[in-house]
């Protein structure tokens, strides 16, 4: 059954107490701010990580490295919960698919596309559970239609085992939950139309498909087992067991959400945290947004309502928004930010939600943030 909530609220500006000292100051009201994070950055065209430490008295960053290897910024990864995997490319057309573990420092590595070398395969989108990794590809073929695939690649066998699931739809998008993978498919042959395929992780079966029709944007998982379809105008729940479309939410004209063109997001209880793009609501191209899923309302945390002018553009340097998250533990926001002046630096800083909002801290990095771990 479909159910249609036509109205979506929508916060657009939050007045948000500025800090009259800035870093460090120390916030009476709340009884600890203790916490422990690993950022994920992005400098000089390598990943690495940042181990920060913080409290009442602000963020530091740990001078312990980590257990992350750098690496190369990857063509395309995909997290899921402590984990992340990365695709990167080699230069014989052969690519490397490595899964870190963010909460023990652990990591697992497998050769990919080594049988063949084909330089024209073009992997579209990736994803992992347990031990199988998954890759959605296309390979291109002269005068006729291209072929389409799913690869589920065994992590813990070396060499590595895999399975090819070929495809009747371009597929644009990965992501598992519960066992199954959901790929978000193109007709670009006849309809030019979305589908939603599910398929059956350990034997390579495909299950269901729903027709999602045109203008998807992307899809994701709510937390609460349901495949998130974003359109620009709409977005609607899939059950991701029985595949039936459930609720639909349509945005009143200007109070979009925007979520869907987000490159980044995080899931808390019923809540998105991303960067969304502003419009004309920040003189800043993207800032912090939270979607309640329950109550269907959009906050906007936006810089120029929590920060004087002198400390967005002389303190703190801001220039974009790259990253929202948030610490459950201290009920906080978290939005990692890139400076100014091209030099691969940026920030992170700390703010309490609504009803009472205000800004924490903020931390200086070596790098620009693109995703959180709360140790």
């Amino acid at each position: 059954m479909k159910t249609y909530l036509f109205i979506c609220m929508f916060v657009a500006c939050l007045v948000i107490g500025c800090s009259e000292e800035g870093v460090g100051d120390k916030i009476d009201e709340s009884p600890s701010l203790l916490a422990d994070y690993t950022v994920l950055l992005h400098k000089d065209g390598l990943m690495k990580t940042a181990l920060l430490n913080a409290d009442t008295e602000g963020i530091i960053v740990d001078p312990e490295a980590g257990d992350f290897e750098m690496l190369p910024v990857p063509h395309l990864f995909y997290r899921n919960g402590s984990r992340m995997g990365f695709y990167i490319p080699e230069e014989d057309c052969s690519a490397n698919f490595t899964v870190h573990d963010f909460s023990d420092g652990t990591a697992v590595h497998s050769s990919v596309f080594a049988e063949d070398l084909n330089c024209d395969r073009d992997v579209k989108s990736v994803a992992f559970s347990g031990n199988k990794a998954l890759l959605a590809y296309v390979v291109p073929k002269d005068n006729k239609e291209n072929d389409y695939f799913i690869r589920i690649l065994d992590l813990l066998k070396s060499p590595s085992t895999y399975t090819d699931v070929s495809l009747a739809k371009e597929p644009i998008q990965l992501l598992v939950s519960n066992n199954k993978a959901f790929i978000l498919c193109l007709d670009t042959d006849i309809t030019n139309n979305y589908a939603l395929v599910a398929i059956n992780i350990d034997s390579g079966a495909i299950t269901h498909e729903v027709g999602l029709g045109t203008n998807v944007l992307k899809i994701s998982q709510d937390g609460m087992g349901n495949i998130l379809v974003s359109y620009p105008n709409l977005h609607s729940l899939i059950d991701g067991n029985t595949m039936i479309l459930g609720i639909t939410t349509n945005y009143l004209l200007g109070k979009e959400p925007k979520f869907g063109y987000a490159k980044s997001e995080y899931f808390g209880d019923q809540a998105m945290y991303y960067p969304m793009e502003s419009g004309s609501k920040s003189s800043y191209p993207h800032i912090a947004a939270v979607y309640d899923f329950k109550e269907n309302m959009s906050v906007l945390y936006i810089y120029e309502n929590f920060l004087s002018l002198e400390e967005r553009n002389l303190k703190y340097e801001i220039e974009d928004t790259t990253m929202v998250s948030y610490d459950a533990k201290n009920n906080l926001i978290l939005i990692g930010y890139r400076k100014k002046g091209g030099s691969g630096k940026g920030g992170l800083m700390r703010i309490k939600p609504i009803p009472d909002p205000k800004f924490l801290d903020n931390v200086d990095l070596d790098g620009i943030p693109i995703e959180l771990f709360q140790n």
